[in-house]
């Protein structure tokens, strides 16, 4: 029996989407666990920061190398699974350059906007996060990252706006709550529902 045109072309557009969808679950596979660690991070900083704020350099300190640790250990050990092989390993260090360039660029533009209110620094910093996350979804074809980008800028901003002019010492348990929790919510609906 001979394929004809139409029925090969359609066979293999029914491949392809195979294909897509076992490298979407793919990536969204390690994006959830590291979500929800980035998640505990900033709910635990932020919150330390607002009750505890002569150490919160140090809890951000050690906040970031322990997410930073969690991240590695997933990619490196837990999700050594790749699809595409070699173009999946390109674009996985294309994506660990660009994050490490992100963070050498953050303490660039610290030192330029020197000095700085707490407030301010720690919605930039949000803000600049999200930014990376907005780019990773339109880069990658990730519309979830893309939305949750957006989504946590939109309260920051709006958290921001409310602790100048309603109630101002708020806004770290304001970025740690809404922050945190959309970062840790979205991880574990990735985790539990996306298998």
């Amino acid at each position: 029996m001979e394929m004809t045109r139409e029925q090969a072309q359609q066979w293999l557009q029914e491949v392809d989407a195979v294909a897509k969808e076992l490298r979407n679950k793919l990536a969204y596979g390690i994006t959830g666990p590291i979500l929800i660690i980035w998640g505990i991070v900033w709910i635990v900083c932020y919150t330390l920061n607002h009750f505890a704020h002569k150490i919160s350099g140090w809890v951000w300190l050690v906040g970031i190398v322990l997410g930073m640790a969690g991240t590695f250990y997933l990619r490196a050990v837990r999700y050594r699974i790749t699809v595409d092989g070699e173009s999946s390993k390109r674009l996985g260090r294309r994506l660990l350059w660009s994050w490490g360039l992100l963070f050498a660029y953050i303490g660039i533009w610290l030192a330029v906007l020197w000095p700085w209110r707490g407030d301010q620094i720690g919605t930039f910093l949000v803000m600049l996060m999200m930014f990376a996350y907005v780019l990773m979804g339109l880069w990658l074809q990730r519309r979830f990252l893309l939305w949750l980008g957006l989504a946590v800028t939109l309260l920051a901003g709006a958290g921001y706006a409310f602790s100048l002019w309603v109630t101002p010492g708020y806004l770290d348990l304001w970025l740690g709550l809404t922050g945190g929790t959309a970062l840790l919510g979205s991880g574990l609906y990735m985790t539990l529902r996306w298998r």
